[in-house]
């Protein structure tokens, strides 16, 4: 047998499902900030929008960038655990809109992205 030690799939996995519950956390974040906005003194049609697609946006590219860190994972661990962190702290900018799924995300993103930093490379 051999004592090469494999890499985790535990960040490979938290990825997937985080990319998975983002892309309606996402839609979600998107809602909620247009929503709150509507409730600011002196907001309009065009304020409200934007602040929504702001979010939206921000959420859908969190989800992607966390789904394809996930997927390319086991080629350079350090490299796309870097960029899970950065998809977790993007969802973590929806935060904002008090959105539970999006603190879900943000969280195993983050979570993920630690282990595969904190792993041995295979020799």
């Amino acid at each position: 047998m051999s004592n090469e030690k494999q890499i985790s799939n535990a960040p490979m996995i938290l990825g997937i499902i985080g990319g998975i519950l983002g892309l309606p956390a996402a839609i979600c974040s998107g809602a909620c900030a247009a929503g709150l906005s509507t409730l600011a003194d002196g907001a309009t049609k065009q304020s409200t929008d934007n602040s929504g697609s702001a979010f939206l946006w921000i959420g859908l590219i969190a989800a992607i960038l966390g789904l394809v860190s996930a997927f390319l994972y086991k080629k350079d661990s350090k490299k796309w655990g870097v960029m899970m962190i950065i998809a977790g702290l993007l969802s973590g900018v929806t935060l904002v809109t008090f959105n539970l799924l999006s603190f879900i995300v943000c969280i195993l993103f983050l979570i993920g992205g630690v282990i595969s930093l904190t792993q041995k490379n295979q020799a």
